[in-house]
């Protein structure tokens, strides 16, 4: 019998496998309607930052709530071609589909500052994942989790990589998941 860690855990494999990324790669999400060109060309830019023992570990995936499917488009296309970062595209069911792309993820990154942001790193925080978000939400979230949020307020892809920079040293925490981090 399963504990469930090793649910969690079984999960991410199996959502991973499902989306041919290696069990190693650090894989950075981007939800839909909060993709807008700006964000676009900072994760871009963050990519030409990065040093190349993280860039050649990173994937790309792209939540998509079929709102915003070009802008994915143009960012699977750019990070591949010019980086060599692949670019997994998940559609969206519905709401109880989120999870399990949340246990195949290891960081959110969410630009949104309203309530809808504020619900992503909630729940990305609960699946164990490490969120990139604005200090307005950050400024929302139980301090017992902090390690796992990183704020950026202003455009800036050198602070962006340094924030991935500091999340590829650092494990997913299936414990943070269990421990019910409801925020």
């Amino acid at each position: 019998m399963l504990n469930e860690r090793d649910k969690q855990r079984q999960r991410r494999h199996r959502k991973r496998f499902e989306a041919r990324i290696d069990a190693a790669a650090m894989v950075i999400a981007i939800n839909s309607y909060c993709l807008k060109p700006a964000l676009l060309n900072m994760i871009l830019a963050m990519l030409a930052e990065l040093p190349d023992r993280i860039r050649s570990r990173i994937h790309l995936y792209g939540i998509d709530h079929g709102e915003e499917d070009n802008l994915f488009k143009d960012l699977d296309f750019k990070s591949y071609t010019k980086y060599g970062v692949p670019f997994h595209h998940a559609g969206l069911d519905g709401q109880e589909d989120l999870s399990a792309h949340y246990a195949a993820i290891d960081v959110l990154i969410v630009a949104e500052d309203n309530e809808t942001g504020l619900n992503a790193v909630r729940y990305a925080l609960s699946a164990g994942c490490s969120v990139i978000t604005k200090s307005k939400i950050a400024d929302k979230i139980n301090l017992h989790i902090k390690d796992r949020l990183k704020v950026i307020d202003q455009p800036c892809a050198l602070a962006l990589s340094g924030h991935i920079a500091a999340l590829a040293s650092k494990r997913r925490k299936f414990d943070c998941a269990l421990a019910s981090a409801v925020i």
